[in-house]
């Protein structure tokens, strides 16, 4: 494997244990040779406004938790998707908005919600889509779920929302600029603005993906808060036949092991509609000893082209794979 060294960074990064291909904690991360090739930077999002995000049946979205969910269907206002658990959602592509309908291992739910009215009775913006700055938006949540015991539970939210700015994140999958949206959920009952907020998100939404590559929440009460960065978009792959789905492994595989960061190898099969390419980005080296690199995927399926970022790690084995449960 070609390790470049033009230039050495410390940073920490702690993983749960439990991910495939990760043993034990793992901190002091050494960075080797952090590239940038022509083209391998996401675009700076534009000024103006921001479409709705636009998802792709059977892209698989991992995070550095281990966890991961896929595109099931996509509809012009619900998207369907399966986690790591086999637990079904579905909801709207605007993802601050919780999922209308859900389930775990022992609850399931769905949700509804309205818009809201100012003291005119004029209607708010329920929605910050197209993303602009500054816009803000409010609407009601209102849930029905059913325990283990198939007893039925039903709860009030109030959110308001904000597009806070523009800001540039590193995360597993590699560093992007992003939208810094908020979002904050209300107790039901009285005046809105006087309402006991409960919870504070806060997502980074990255343009050139169509997705956050960030979620923070943060919980006005005795839950933890949590946060969850991404560490890959794994593309579709089910309407390949074997012999493409093998080119582009081996693509992938060697790259990785063979290129150096900012150097792409691409692949072809022009029978059946397809290229690409595999871009190495930045290689790391784990306190444990083994290597992961970030990397920018490309596919091209007949002039429909999508970009792909992630992080893979190589194992005991010499194969790179990216970790998740």
């Amino acid at each position: 494997m070609q390790i470049d060294q033009n230039e050495n960074n410390r940073i920490k990064w702690y993983r749960d244990p439990s991910i495939t291909g990760l043993t034990g904690m793992l901190a002091a991360v050494l960075i080797l040779g952090v590239g940038c090739a022509a083209g391998g930077r996401p675009p700076v999002p534009p000024v103006g406004k921001v479409p709705l995000p636009s998802y792709h049946e059977g892209t698989t979205y991992v995070y550095d938790n281990g966890s991961w969910e896929t595109v099931q269907t996509v509809g012009p206002e619900k998207v369907t998707w399966r986690n790591n658990r086999g637990n079904d959602s579905s909801g709207s592509p605007d993802f601050t908005y919780r999922r209308v309908t859900w389930e775990t291992r022992t609850r399931s739910g769905t949700r509804r919600f309205h818009e809201l009215r100012d003291w005119a009775g004029n209607p708010s913006a329920a929605t910050l889509w197209p993303l602009a700055p500054g816009k803000m938006a409010r609407y009601t949540e209102l849930g029905r779920w059913k325990d283990v015991d198939n007893r039925e539970h039903t709860y009030e939210a109030q959110w308001r929302l904000e597009v806070s700015g523009q800001e540039r994140i590193s995360v597993k999958a590699g560093e992007f600029d992003t939208w810094k949206i908020i979002g904050r959920r209300f107790s039901p009952g009285g005046a809105f603005t006087s309402s006991r907020l409960r919870e504070k998100r806060i997502w980074y939404y990255a343009p050139a993906l169509e997705h956050y590559v960030k979620e923070e929440r943060h919980y006005l009460g005795r839950r933890p808060d949590r946060s969850i960065e991404l560490l890959a978009v794994i593309p579709a792959i089910d309407g390949m036949n074997a012999n493409a789905r093998a080119t582009l492994n081996a693509n992938f595989q060697k790259a990785l092991e063979k290129q150096p960061s900012g150097a792409a190898l691409g692949w072809n099969r022009a029978e059946l509609g397809l290229s690409g390419t595999t871009t190495p980005k930045a290689t790391f080296k784990l306190a444990s000893g083994e290597y992961c690199r970030q990397y920018v995927q490309r596919l091209d399926w007949s002039g429909d082209e999508q970009t792909f970022f992630g992080l893979a790690c190589r194992t005991g084995i010499g194969r790179w794979e990216i970790p998740r449960r």
